[in-house]
């Protein structure tokens, strides 16, 4: 696999209850393939904070880390896919994302979400929050980025499993099940690669 630019980071951030051992195997995999992955991990993942707020302490984090200016492509899963798109479209991550890569994000919304306790994160992960509302109805950042959303119809986490990608996006299905398993499986794996590995001038698929 060519790597387009493998001087650019690769930031990666879990979702809803994971800490930066989520995607430790994934930061191993996309290491060997000529990627820099980051891990970022903001805190308390359990809901008791906002996405918003989380998004705050992961501007703080690649700003200690990476600088202020250093450009990079982003993966988030699950409710860090979320995570991005507030950092990406009100805390001016537009500026400095490249590549915008989910897997697994309830971009609509989970019906799932009415099943757990309720939270601030959970609150806006159900369908039609004023959260998500408000990130959907003004998606201009993500049409000056390079975006795609993974997603699987076998999802049981994000329900309807379609909420996972946004009509008229970029977005490709994987046949893979369990969405917690999903970041070791050796193909979502690869998928995450290809699209991280496209031409900047191309829109990711």
């Amino acid at each position: 696999m060519i790597i387009s630019d493998p001087a650019r980071p690769v930031v990666l951030v879990p979702g809803y209850r994971d800490n930066r051992h989520k995607l430790a195997a994934l930061a191993v995999y996309l290491r060997r393939l000529g990627f820099d992955p980051r891990l970022f991990s903001p805190q308390p993942s359990d809901g008791s904070a906002g996405i918003n707020e989380l998004a705050a302490r992961l501007a703080a984090q690649i700003d200690a880390e990476l600088g202020p200016d250093q450009p990079f492509d982003y993966f988030g899963f699950s409710m860090g896919g979320l995570i991005g798109r507030y950092y990406l479209q009100r805390l001016d991550g537009v500026r400095r994302i490249r590549r915008f890569v989910t897997l697994a994000t309830p971009h609509l919304g989970s019906w799932s979400a009415y099943g757990v306790r309720r939270t601030p994160a959970i609150e806006q992960m159900r369908p039609n929050s004023d959260f998500l509302q408000a990130l959907n109805n003004d998606p201009a950042a993500l049409d000056q980025v390079q975006f795609a959303a993974l997603w699987t119809p076998f999802d049981l986490s994000v329900t309807p499993a379609h909420h996972a990608y946004l009509p008229d996006r970029p977005a490709r299905r994987l046949l893979s099940p369990f969405h917690g398993l999903l970041v070791y499986d050796p193909t979502v794996q690869r998928a995450i690669a290809r699209v991280l590995a496209a031409p900047t001038e191309e829109p990711l698929r």
